[in-house]
């Protein structure tokens, strides 16, 4: 049963390809005890015309993958179907959906929409929770990127081959959650970084969960793809 409402969620939202292959994004959201993430991405490879659904499971107090994830389906033919590669992705992450669900979505409070042109896509300044008056201090999530040293065959795009640094600012202090040492072969040459968004689980300090979602642009055969990592964001023990 909860193999076929994921699947039919997930053929409700199948999007059309688009030129550039921004990837969509349909996040499945929090176990229970907030510890893991879930987030599908989806749509038709740049250059290929094979559709592809990638859904990852991240463990948030490891910063990493929960085992089995990420799983990626691409299915090798451009007459092919997006929602039988989802479909496809769906049956495969039954498992640990079960295992570790029932995911539900967070709050989300913060965006940056890759449509959406008035934004500073590097720095996101938001609040844990929807109270008002609040009782809770912002929070800025600040992106850095820098020159990084990656596979030869990237320098021939003519992009500056980028990693990137995460920076929170919390009571004017600021403190780096992660900073990239390599870029690992799944990124496929990116070149620029966006600050998604950003979702909690939970309304209570001590017991909420944050992650933040970061779009990675990268050089495609027919222009710039996009693509989603999601990493953890600590937030106040205290309001």
């Amino acid at each position: 049963m909860l193999v076929r409402t994921l699947i039919a969620c997930l053929l409700l939202t199948a999007g059309t390809a688009r030129a550039g292959d921004f990837a969509t994004l349909e996040t499945l959201g929090f176990s229970p005890e907030g510890n893991v993430f879930a987030f599908e991405q989806h749509g038709i490879q740049d250059g290929s015309g094979f559709p592809y659904s990638e859904i990852f499971f991240v463990d948030l107090d490891r910063d990493d993958f929960v085992a089995g994830s990420p799983i990626r389906i691409r299915l090798d033919d451009e007459s092919a179907d997006l929602a039988d590669a989802r479909q496809a992705a769906a049956s495969q992450a039954a498992k640990l959906l079960e295992e570790h669900g029932p995911f539900k979505p967070g709050l989300v409070v913060a965006a940056n929409l890759p449509t959406h042109l008035n934004t500073t896509p590097d720095l996101i300044r938001f609040l844990p929770r929807a109270v008002e008056p609040t009782p809770d201090t912002p929070i800025v999530l600040k992106l850095e990127t820098f020159p990084l040293e990656t596979q030869e065959h990237c320098t021939a795009f003519g992009h500056e081959i980028s990693g990137f640094r995460l920076i929170q600012e919390l009571d004017g202090e600021n403190r780096v959650l992660f900073e990239d040492e390599t870029i690992p072969d799944s990124r496929r040459c990116p070149y620029d970084y966006t600050l998604a968004q950003v979702q909690v689980h939970g309304t209570m300090p001590g017991e909420w969960r944050a992650v933040v979602l970061i779009g990675v642009r990268s050089v495609g055969f027919e222009g710039p793809d996009m693509r989603y990592i999601a990493l953890p964001v600590p937030l106040p023990d205290e309001s």
